[in-house]
């Protein structure tokens, strides 16, 4: 898909802004749990904070925020906003998968260790306000194109490959032998079968409403450019 999509400056502005501060952020929560070497709450700080899905799923959103700047700075400059395919999906996969942090931290963490716990410090980036500001940014300021629903698979990879790591870390491998500890407590605190058969409709459920958002966002605009 080739086309431009003329959209106001302000709306350029904002998806520049949210698109900047969600990738600060999560360069500042990533930064503080790397020189965290010791935390009494979370096992996972150092270079072990690379084995928490909340980290790498902040990190792939954060990456992809970055490579929409200078779209962003183009359609501010130009209101011709546009994105590649390719990276219209990157992205889509990347807010699917905060999106997904945010529920489980809200949802499951939080009630389980404490709101305050679970949203302070570093988490207070990762498990807050990066997520919530890239759905917010991905649903109403990048619009570059629809997204059909084919494409919602895309947004389905980055938590399949993780579930696939955390299940041979932890449950094949095992600590003993170099692996991983169920510190999210999704195959051994409740049965793992219940994790097996709804972690992926949830995600699809997630990546589904922010798919709705941002095509009635896009489609909105459309008819706004033809009326003029």
């Amino acid at each position: 898909m080739n086309d431009t999509l003329r959209i106001p400056q302000r709306r350029c502005l904002a998806a520049m802004i949210s698109s900047a501060v969600v990738a600060v952020c999560v360069c500042i929560g990533v930064t503080m749990n790397l020189t965290t070497l010791y935390d009494v709450n979370f096992d996972h700080m150092g270079l072990r904070t690379f084995c928490m899905f909340t980290v790498n799923s902040n990190i792939l959103c954060g990456i992809t925020m970055l490579m929409t700047l200078p779209y962003t700075i183009d359609g501010l400059r130009t209101r011709n906003f546009y994105l590649p395919d390719w990276m219209v999906d990157l992205l889509f996969a990347g807010v699917t998968s905060v999106g997904l942090t945010f529920l489980i931290s809200l949802c499951i963490l939080a009630p389980v260790k404490g709101f305050v716990l679970i949203f302070t410090g570093s988490r207070f980036f990762l498990h807050g306000v990066c997520p919530v500001l890239a759905m917010i940014a991905f649903c109403f300021f990048i619009t570059s194109h629809v997204i059909p629903l084919r494409e919602s698979l895309f947004a389905l990879i980055p938590v399949m490959l993780y579930a696939m790591v955390y299940y041979f870390m932890v449950e094949i491998l095992g600590p003993d032998n170099g692996g991983w500890d169920d510190f999210y407590g999704f195959l051994t605190r409740i049965p793992s079968w219940i994790s097996m058969i709804s972690f992926m409709p949830l995600t699809f459920g997630i990546a589904t409403v922010l798919r709705l958002l941002h095509n009635r966002t896009c489609r909105r605009l459309t008819l706004t450019e033809a009326a003029q």
